[in-house]
């Protein structure tokens, strides 16, 4: 995966499985180019509990950084743009290695007990919410299977890992992984993806490219769980979008549909919210979706395709600080409900042998009520004068109802 066509570019292998390569301790920074300015990339290896093991690449680009972890997935644990933090304080304080995750744990829940990332993907075969559904066995046979919470791709090492820098304007900086979801007689989905940035900026780009390996047709869904708290979510911050359509999941938020774009504070015994949506886009087929705080002067926006990523779910804990208060925005190929369900209402993508799919995100933080303005007036050019269609109820098209 190449970064700006025509462009020259350094590349560094620091993980490479098959060709045996692994390197701890790396760094390089923008003095060694004369490329760009201030910006610096660190590649090294967590030691000790639950984080032993794991690999981190630091990519800083003098006004934004982010970490990237090989080891979960390609993940993006946290991030700091000026001063702001970006991510959340999750109970599960440290980075957990894969090998300490049992994703069966809790009837499927042990996806949360390594939790704790700004960004992590779900999928890649499947995701969201627990559940059983039919596969086929070594003898071909139908069987019923559980499959965990948000699936395996965020408790998968990378295979191969990259860095890679633009030696030509606008510099581009950028960690390529490759992280293979594969079983023998069950699905072969290789992941390649490469997030980046430039020198100043204030957003980061991610571009995945999801393929079947397999001789044969196979289902894929992949899930974006953008994470964010303090300083972000507050009392009186707000959620952003040009909603198309929005409903409850469940009871629980449909008690408080009123006030589903805005946040609370902290609120001990607080029961997660969730609701689902699809959005509006503009000309092109791109939409933006916000987390906007009270007094306007930080915000977050998620650019995305809806032809890529056509659903969308805001997830809404603003639970005690000590047990996690996060809101989750999380575009994706389909709803966070069990497999089956998603299957059975056309949201599962079935690739065939060999087939990519493409999807990307750009994530841009905006300081300083300007800036917050001018994302904000995006939104409201893509809502136009469309008004949402609003269910009070969940709803059977969107919603498991029992």
């Amino acid at each position: 995966m190449l970064l700006s066509k025509g462009k020259r570019f350094y590349s560094k292998t620091l993980i490479d499985v098959e060709k045996e390569i692994y390197v701890e301790k790396w760094s390089i920074n923008c003095d060694e180019f004369g490329a760009g300015e201030n910006w610096r990339i660190e590649k090294r290896r967590l030691y000790g509990g639950p984080s032993d093991g794991v690999d981190i690449v630091k990519i800083d680009n003098g006004k934004l950084s982010f970490s990237v972890v090989p080891t979960r997935g390609m993940s993006i644990w946290k991030g700091e743009c000026q001063g702001v933090f970006l991510g959340w304080l999750s109970p599960v304080k440290h980075l957990v290695n894969p090998s300490y995750i049992n994703l069966e744990e809790r009837k499927g829940l042990g996806w949360l007990c390594g939790f704790n990332e700004w960004v992590v993907r779900c999928g890649l075969g499947s995701l969201g919410a627990p559940g059983f559904d039919i596969v086929k066995d070594n003898m071909g046979r139908d069987i019923e299977v559980l499959l965990t919470l948000h699936g395996r791709i965020a408790n998968t090492p990378a295979s191969l890992v990259k860095i890679k820098v633009g030696l030509e304007p606008p510099f581009e900086l950028g960690v390529e992984g490759v992280v293979y979801e594969s079983s023998m007689f069950g699905s072969n989905l290789k992941l390649t993806t490469l997030i980046t940035t430039t020198p100043g900026s204030n957003s980061l780009k991610i571009l995945d490219i999801i393929e079947n390996l397999r001789g044969v047709p196979d289902e894929m869904q992949i899930l974006y769980h953008c994470n964010y708290g303090n300083p972000l979510l507050e009392e009186g911050a707000r959620f952003v979008a040009p909603i198309k359509r929005i409903a409850p999941r469940d009871e629980v938020a449909m008690e408080y549909m009123g006030s589903f774009d805005v946040f609370g504070p902290p609120e001990r015994g607080f029961v997660e919210r969730v609701y689902f949506m699809e959005l509006l886009s503009d000309e092109r087929g791109y939409t933006e979706a916000m987390l906007v705080n009270k007094s306007l002067d930080k915000a977050v926006s998620h650019r995305f395709s809806i032809n890529e990523l056509p659903f969308f779910t805001l997830w809404k804990n603003t639970a005690a600080e000590e047990d996690g208060y996060v809101v989750g925005l999380e575009p994706g190929t389909s709803f966070p409900n069990t497999r089956r369900f998603e299957r059975e209402h056309g949201r599962v993508i079935k690739l065939k042998s060999g087939e990519k799919y493409y999807a990307q995100l750009n994530i841009s933080v905006h300081l300083g009520k300007k800036e917050v303005e001018e994302a904000l007036n995006r939104v409201e050019r893509i809502k136009g004068k469309a008004k949402p269609i609003v269910y009070k109820k969940p709803i059977k098209e969107f919603s498991q109802l029992t």
